[in-house]
């Protein structure tokens, strides 16, 4: 995910289709033991400040149990977030693991603030995945 450039693309379910391939639902890999690098909302890495969701006490169980890949691209001027993606797998609140993809694309904007705010965005639209499912 990492490496976004104007001349590569990858679509959602391509994304998906590596976390799903990364391991098995009946016995998931350890963590560390993946052929991908992911990072835990809330826990580690650049992952470690998305922890807004927690605020809302039926969505703070996800701490942990998201487990993601980022891929951030922003160019100028006008400054824009010309991709931002999230994608992984969770261990949703029901039991089941859940391999997921969301991003967001053409976001104009003025300061890194506002790219950490759609991190914070989707940790919450990811929180809530975790929860309902």
């Amino acid at each position: 995910m990492a490496g976004f450039s104007d001349g590569n693309t990858v679509v959602g379910f391509e994304a998906a289709a590596l976390f799903s391939d990364s391991f098995t639902v009946a016995d998931p890999l350890p963590k560390g033991q993946r052929g991908i690098a992911v990072l835990h909302f809330g826990v580690d890495g650049s992952l470690s400040f998305v922890t807004d969701f927690e605020a809302d006490p039926t969505l703070a169980g996800a701490k942990g149990q998201v487990h993601a890949k980022t891929g951030t691209y922003v160019s100028g001027p006008p400054l824009t977030l010309k991709g931002q993606a999230l994608a992984g797998y969770m261990n949703a609140r029901s039991g089941r693991q859940l391999v997921f993809m969301l991003a967001v694309n053409n976001v104009p904007i003025s300061s890194i603030n506002d790219v950490l705010a759609v991190f914070q965005d989707e940790g919450t639209i990811a929180a809530i995945l975790w929860k309902v499912q």
